[in-house]
């Protein structure tokens, strides 16, 4: 289990801005993924299977966050 902000999770993600993760909290689609610390509170985000599971959820795009990922990841192996 990997927790961190949720900005961090955009950021790793790919996200421009984390609002649209807020948004899928806020909403429900995220709470087996979502932890609250105890002391503080802060929302921490597991990332593990996060990527999947925003996957199915989202509407695909020619300008999604996930396309754009894997065609960087697939020009620096090449």
């Amino acid at each position: 289990m990997e927790l961190m902000t949720i900005s961090e999770a955009a950021r790793r993600l790919g996200y421009k801005s984390r609002s649209q993760l807020y948004r899928l909290t806020k909403d429900g689609y995220l709470h087996e993924h979502v932890h609250v610390q105890q002391h503080t509170g802060q929302r921490l985000v597991d990332i593990e299977g996060l990527r999947e599971k925003l996957q199915c959820i989202c509407q695909w795009r020619p300008d999604s966050v996930f396309l754009r990922r894997n065609v960087i990841s697939k020009a620096e192996d090449s």
